[in-house]
């Protein structure tokens, strides 16, 4: 009788911890858990390490992480622009065919800032019908960027890790925003 008791007492503790921990996640990880699940192109674990990188995701709502993902987007986006630049400054490096794969880059980078920031407007103001057509506008521009490179043989994206990265932030905005949809 002892030990029956001990072992419901030791399975109603561990019951309990187990239902604890799934109710301890943060809504960061409960978010990025939710985002991954439904859309094949989130990585939970960059969702959760992107938005930690924000001290304001710590006591953040959830309309506040979307707008954190977009804004690490647009600022993805802009940083990518700027090495394009330096890139494009370097001179004789790149021939006339990577020069001009180079300027279209920077133009749909370009264009990729401008439509974060109308999302994160459409955002604050819960037009996320919007905020998705914008967010989805500003995630064609890695693919068109490596797409001019993919044109011609033996060409070589020097941006192929970088527009995977923004691909993998914009798809997490997109995610958040579908969710509240």
């Amino acid at each position: 009788m002892k030990t029956h008791f001990s072992t419901s007492i030791l399975m109603l503790f561990s019951l309990l911890t187990l239902f604890q921990f799934g109710f301890c996640l943060d809504i960061v990880q409960r978010s990025c858990k939710l985002a991954a699940k439904r859309d094949p192109y989130v990585d939970y674990k960059l969702c959760v390490r992107s938005l930690r990188a924000n001290p304001s995701s710590k006591d953040a709502t959830f309309k506040d992480l979307v707008l954190i993902s977009i804004e690490q987007s647009k600022a993805n986006a802009t940083a990518i622009g700027s090495e394009i630049t330096g890139l494009l400054k370097g001179g004789g490096k790149w021939g006339k065919y990577s020069t001009s794969c180079l300027e279209s880059c920077l133009e749909v980078y370009s264009e990729a800032v401008s439509d974060l920031k109308l999302g994160l407007v459409a955002v604050k103001m819960g037009d996320y019908e919007t905020a998705n057509t914008e967010v989805s506008a500003a995630m064609d521009a890695p693919l068109t960027c490596e797409d001019g490179y993919n044109e011609k043989d033996g060409e070589v994206s020097p941006l192929t890790e970088k527009n995977g990265g923004f691909f993998q932030l914009t798809a997490i905005s997109l995610a958040f925003i579908s969710l509240c949809q």
